[in-house]
């Protein structure tokens, strides 16, 4: 399994996960290209089994991270990386931020997240 693998994000090249050992571990260290609108995580498939390897952070002027897991883990073969959203589509209402402006739905809060639509820093609120 050693060696450097290309990662995918669909069909697009989008960066490079090198794989070495450390004894009994496997070390990870992935550096690829994001737009920084979605939360990614990096997830490992090989010899059957699927091992979430964690969320991709700003690294080097680019998203990366480094990681260790045990051998036994992972079985024999050729890794596949994937770069997947973390969390799932959410239906809600997208209201943007203004910092001149007052923010309306306050009371909302507590069961809404912080987003980016086009560009465009907002909370989106379910309803």
């Amino acid at each position: 399994m050693e060696g450097s693998y290309e990662l995918l994000i669909g069909t697009k090249p989008a960066g490079q996960v090198t794989v070495r050992r450390e004894g009994l571990y496997w070390h990870f260290s992935c550096r690829c290209r994001l737009s920084g609108d979605v939360v990614c995580r990096l997830t490992v498939r090989c010899g059957g089994n699927e091992e979430n390897l964690g969320i991709l952070v700003p690294m080097d002027g680019q998203f990366g991270l480094e990681k260790k897991l045990p051998c036994k883990r992972l079985g024999e073969g050729v890794p596949e990386f994937l770069v997947q959203p973390k969390h799932e589509a959410v239906e809600g209402k997208f209201v943007p931020i203004y910092p001149e402006e007052p923010f309306a739905y306050m009371a909302k809060l507590k069961d809404a997240f912080l987003a980016t639509q086009a560009g465009q820093l907002g909370i989106v609120i379910r309803e």
